[in-house]
């Protein structure tokens, strides 16, 4: 997403850039991911830059069902893969290798590899996930749930498909079965992929800058450590970069400033792992996401799913 949205904006300043990728054995083309954004707003504005962002809409939701509790919230499903294609806008999309040194820049825009950037400074989070596009005639909401390994989520991508999956925070997930199971059973299963990510936050991802590489999106962290969101954050960082595209070093300290939240999350998440609930700065810095993210929660509703996340 974050490759795509900023060679797009490239080709908007006037700056020729050559896209590179592996390939992907998947049938979407592309890792693991719900295809869930928000807010719709933040959404619309970074499509419409270059396209009709009513185009890539699946379904729109007001709520989220988090645990057994119907939340207010702002959130959509969208077409991720013909989105992404559509930026791209018929360029073509090179599989070889390539030298560096034969590019004024390079952007690394590969998520977790983090091809071109290198090594972090920080300790790293690569969480395994498992999602199944279903078609299933069976009712399903938009959900997440907290599970013995993680947690898992349900996403409606309407005509009665849905994307169920799972993340997994600990070591072994051979044997578990998601509780979504009984309706894969019952529908069919369309696709399977299996990927990680990055949970880390940009704190912990650095350097953004290397050289004549900088970094955008999941490889340089800028991924929400507890939803695993991260969709909007690609196309920001990338928007970001454009604006301090003479000055990579401003560009570094901005996307630090503006997801400095996402560090005080990552840090709470290492108190759950010790057994601990968060401090009142990390349970804020959550509150602070699931605003950001367009989801109405106060910090009752938070220290409630802390709590189960403990629980499990």
């Amino acid at each position: 997403m974050s490759g795509a949205y900023l060679h797009r904006l490239l080709k908007e300043e006037g700056i020729r850039s050559d896209v590179y990728d592996i390939e992907r054995r998947t049938r979407c083309g592309l890792h693991s991911c719900a295809w869930g954004a928000s807010p719709t707003s933040e959404v619309q504005r970074l499509v419409s830059r270059f396209l009709e962002p009513s185009d890539y809409e699946l379904q729109r939701f007001d709520s989220i069902n988090i645990e057994g509790q119907d939340i207010a919230a702002d959130l959509l499903t969208i077409d991720k893969p013909r989105l992404v294609n559509d930026l791209l806008d018929g360029s073509e999309v090179r599989l070889q290798p390539f030298d560096p040194n034969d590019y004024d820049r390079v952007i690394d825009a590969t998520g977790v590899a983090r091809a071109f950037l290198g090594p972090t400074s920080g300790p790293q989070f690569l969480a395994p996930c498992s999602q199944f596009r279903v078609r299933t005639d069976e009712k399903l909401d938009l959900s997440i749930r907290i599970s013995s390994i993680g947690y898992e989520w349900c996403f409606p991508l309407g005509n009665n498909e849905y994307h169920l999956g799972f993340g997994n925070l600990k070591a072994d997930a051979s044997e578990y079965r998601p509780s979504a199971t009984r309706a894969m059973e019952n529908g069919k299963v369309l696709c399977r992929c299996s990927a990680k990510v990055r949970l880390s936050s940009p704190q912990a991802t650095q350097p953004f800058v290397n050289g004549n590489v900088i970094g955008v999106g999941e490889s340089i962290g800028a991924v929400a450590p507890l939803a695993a969101d991260g969709i909007v954050y690609a196309m920001q960082t990338s928007e970001m970069l454009m604006e301090r595209w003479d000055h990579p070093e401003r560009y570094a300290a901005d996307v630090l400033k503006r997801f400095e939240w996402m560090g005080k999350e990552r840090q709470g998440l290492n108190r759950l792992y010790s057994g601990k609930m968060p401090s009142i700065g990390e349970l804020r810095a959550f509150l602070h996401h699931t605003k950001v993210a367009g989801l109405t929660l106060d910090l009752r509703q938070a220290m409630f799913f802390f709590r189960r996340m403990l629980e499990s």
